[in-house]
């Protein structure tokens, strides 16, 4: 199910929606089908490798930057 933006064509409303195969989104606002999809913009990747987040600290304290799922959790990461 993909998210994508749209403006509403009677209101102006712009909004975002997930769309699911075969169903036809409407304004949250006015209900009105008359939509125009937006371009969603990507953010670009950091250069050199660089995941640009910083999850700090270490496997003792939950925060080792390997496993940010595990944040929270001291020590369940090593």
């Amino acid at each position: 199910m993909p998210l994508y933006a749209y403006r509403c064509a009677d209101c102006e409303q712009e909004f975002e929606t997930l769309v699911r195969s075969g169903e036809t989104p409407e304004c949250p606002s006015c209900h009105s089908t008359h939509l125009d999809r937006q371009l969603s913009l990507i953010a670009k990747p950091a250069s050199g490798g660089d995941s640009g987040m910083d999850f700090g600290g270490s496997c003792e304290t939950g925060g080792c930057g390997m496993c940010p799922a595990m944040a929270g959790m001291a020590g369940a990461c090593g």
